[in-house]
């Protein structure tokens, strides 16, 4: 018998409602496999971790019970509000592409837009935020701390290459979050997933799990391989899962996806979920930048008589044709390919520029 049908087996033997089978992953080389993962945390964190859930899960007996609904999904609560799956490859990066994961689902539910669907860039959170760290990994809250302070860019502005590079400069934020939390206990957790959506977390990985196809996985065979962060979109009461998203691909999992147990490889025990705050993005103006520019412009025809006439002449059509030097007709000329681009800019421009009445 094979060591697949052998593991199958074992699988099912134990009750387990889960398939192991070939993926992109499986036939990997163990070091291969181990670049797959990237959540860089210590023993004394997870044993910190691990008390903090212990101590808030007593205190949660003493709290008022919550209603709350026996599943959530939010790939399909009114609409699709996750993104589409992302492939790491081989670098320690699982941080950002669980907390890009995350942050994509909730500009989505922010903006009130399934469809929506940003693409935002793990290469500048990670290479910007962490620096060269494929081969080390990272950790949630300093990754979480350059989403607030920073905010995370599009992916087309840094595209994603799973290697080491160099942080790209003048990358503009499309989104910054005002603040997070962590989430210790299962009623938290879940609060959270109902009303707020989809969360960041970390795992440990065993061997097995490079072979999952589908269903709940739970633990069944392998040693330890490392840390992994993921984004949880959502939970089963009925089949005791947390629903999550990965970072390694279609050709893993159930497209990409997958279910673990309530409990399982310490992802309720030593690990926190982490909850974001935002606010959905207002467009950018690309007018914008040239007020500056117009306020200027304003300015110096208040105290160059030429310069006003010649801009109430050729930009506001009023007055007489002047006599204007090389440098009103120049200023003059970028004011109106400005305009030009921002029509909406005129009337006011030339109500200050004071060259009509109303």
């Amino acid at each position: 018998m094979s060591d697949e049908k052998n593991l199958q087996s074992a699988i099912d033997e134990k009750g387990y409602k889960w398939k192991y089978g070939t993926t992109s992953l499986s036939a990997l080389s163990n070091k291969e496999k181990k670049s797959r993962l990237g959540l860089k945390v210590e023993k004394a964190e997870l044993d910190a971790t691990a008390k903090a859930i212990q101590a808030a899960t007593s205190l949660q007996a003493f709290r008022a019970a919550v209603a709350l609904p026996a599943s959530v999904d939010w790939r399909n609560k009114g609409g699709d509000w996750t993104t589409p799956i992302r492939d790491q490859q081989s670098c320690g990066s699982c941080v950002a592409f669980g907390t890009v994961a995350t942050l994509e689902a909730r500009i989505n539910i922010a903006c009130k837009n399934p469809n929506l669907d940003k693409d935002l860039s793990e290469a500048h959170l990670f290479y910007c935020g962490c620096g060269n760290c494929c081969n080390t990994g990272w950790n949630f809250s300093p990754a979480l701390t350059f989403c607030k302070n920073t905010g995370v860019g599009l992916e087309s502005s840094f595209p994603y290459t799973p290697s080491n590079q160099p942080c790209k400069a003048g990358v503009s934020p499309y989104i910054k979050i005002t603040g997070f939390s962590s989430a210790l206990t299962m009623t938290d957790r879940k609060t959270v997933l109902a009303n707020r959506g989809p969360m960041v977390a970390g795992m440990a990985v065993y061997s097995d799990f490079f072979g999952y196809t589908g269903g709940v996985y739970r633990h069944v065979s392998g040693s330890l391989q490392g840390y992994h962060a993921i984004c949880v979109v959502g939970y089963s009461d009925e089949e005791d899962c947390w629903i999550c998203k990965n970072s390694w691909g279609t050709g893993w999992g159930d497209s990409g996806w997958f279910k673990i147990g309530y409990g399982e490889c310490l992802i309720d025990t030593s690990f926190a979920f982490y909850d974001v705050e935002l606010t959905c993005p207002q467009p950018t103006d690309p007018c914008k930048k040239y007020v500056p520019y117009l306020k200027k412009v304003l300015s110096a025809a208040y105290r160059n008589p030429r310069l006003k006439a010649c801009l109430c002449y050729y930009i506001c059509r009023t007055g007489k044709r002047p006599r204007a030097t090389y440098t009103d007709l120049l200023i003059t000329r970028r004011v109106y390919l400005i305009l030009r681009r921002c029509p909406k800019y005129r009337l006011p421009f030339c109500r200050l520029l004071r060259c009509i009445r109303y």
